[in-house]
């Protein structure tokens, strides 16, 4: 008998740092990063009608370092807490060219999931 072995690839995306992206400094500027970490975000989480609200709810964000010009970014999620309540997801970013290094940062984003509004009604 063969087994079917279901395996799960974790959502990436690759993002590369250009002109129109960096500051006086050839560093990316905050904002563009953020902005695509937001739409990766609501992207995995937009075909899913679970969450109450959709929206990516920041609840903690570290930077570490800055981004220059022609960096490659490999942007990753992992589910951190998944409960009846809510879910919470890690994205890292990282230098595609440089994996061995440390992130560039990270983020966790909240959701609230319909049955625990539900449970409160």
């Amino acid at each position: 008998m063969k087994t079917i072995e279901n395996t799960y690839k974790s959502p990436e995306k690759h993002f590369t740092v250009t002109k129109k992206d960096i500051n006086t400094k050839n560093e990316l500027h905050l904002n563009i990063l953020y902005n695509e970490i937001e739409n990766f975000v609501s992207n995995i989480i937009s075909d899913n009608f679970y969450f109450t609200y959709p929206i990516p709810r920041l609840y903690k964000l570290q930077l570490f370092k800055n981004a220059s010009l022609n960096d490659q970014l490999l942007i990753k999620s992992k589910i951190i807490k998944f409960n009846n309540s809510e879910l919470q997801l890690l994205i890292s970013v990282i230098n595609h060219n440089h994996l061995e290094e440390n992130p560039i940062c990270n983020a966790v984003f909240k959701f609230n999931l319909i049955t625990s509004i539900s449970n409160a009604s």
